[in-house]
């Protein structure tokens, strides 16, 4: 997979993310639920795939392709259910 980063911020619990993750990217991309590991691909347009895996201190993501307007609507909805999110490539 292409680029990691990892995405700190804080949550009461893992199905509670979970259930984020489920529901809120939905609409905009393929939701491949495999419990603590999401894949995200493309619905339409841009190519793309965006896997996540929930970790204590957020999310670790691999990225690949044209994943540049879904990393924005990921971050966005991040923020505005979770509040500050800190970014660091790994």
């Amino acid at each position: 997979m292409g680029l990691s980063q990892d995405f700190r911020f804080k949550y009461e619990s893992s199905s509670l993310l979970q259930d984020f993750l489920r529901a809120q990217f939905d609409n905009v991309a393929n939701v491949d639920d495999r419990g603590d590991f999401f894949v995200f691909t493309s619905k339409d347009g841009p190519k793309f795939t965006f896997d996540c895996v929930i970790m204590p201190f957020g999310l670790r993501g691999y990225r690949a392709g044209e994943y540049f307007t879904f990393l924005g609507q990921f971050i966005e909805a991040l923020t505005g259910k979770f509040g500050t999110v800190e970014m660091e490539d790994v």
